[in-house]
């Protein structure tokens, strides 16, 4: 019993001077923060004024080189100035010294212009000439778009008697007037509207 009580007592006493020593720790902790602080601080102060003192030491070496720049060109624009212009020489041209041949090949023009790729030369044209000139076009593309009418007209209806109908357009080809189905068609089974690769050329 009396073994037990001791050993609880040295387990206390223990935590005691563990919580005892702790606390002696934290207190030299934050007493020694203080003086660090303040032994930092100065060299701190010194290293700032040297940096500045060097800042200070290379603005003013700037400015001189800007100034004595400033000044060289001062004395070079007045040299320039006073010299005489009118004594540069003309810069010598270039010589061939025959070693290049630099004539051009005349043989791809003669070409492009036999495959009419050539320069394309305008003719002056007359007022009279250019509106005959559009005339003209115009009457070619009025042609050309009523026999492409016509021949569509004419593969439609042949598509349409293969498909088994007898299709009656209107004069101007733009309607279909009726359509009535044949009793033997020769091609049975084919499609009204075979638009084959072969219609339309």
């Amino acid at each position: 019993m009396t073994s037990q009580k001791s050993q609880k007592e040295n387990s206390m006493l223990l935590a005691l001077l563990l919580f005892v020593g702790a606390a002696v720790m934290i207190f030299v902790y934050l007493g020694s923060e203080d003086p660090p602080k303040k032994v930092a601080s100065a060299p701190v102060a010194a290293k700032s004024e040297k940096f500045e003192k060097s800042v200070n030491r290379h603005l003013m070496l700037t400015n001189e080189k800007m100034e004595m720049a400033r000044q060289r060109m001062q004395v070079e624009n007045a040299r320039l100035m006073n010299s005489d212009f009118n004594s540069t020489t003309a810069q010598s041209a270039y010589h061939n010294e025959n070693r290049l041949d630099l004539t051009s090949d005349t043989r791809a023009q003669e070409l492009a212009e036999e495959l009419g790729r050539g320069s394309r030369k305008e003719e002056s044209l007359s007022p009279h000439d250019i509106v005959q000139k559009e005339l003209f076009n115009a009457e070619q593309q009025a042609e050309y778009s009523q026999a492409y009418k016509e021949e569509y007209a004419r593969q439609f209806v042949e598509n349409a008697r293969r498909g088994g109908y007898r299709v009656i357009l209107s004069e101007d080809l733009s309607r279909v007037l009726s359509v009535t189905p044949i009793r033997n068609p020769s091609g049975a089974g084919m499609n009204v509207f075979d638009y084959s690769s072969e219609a339309i050329q």
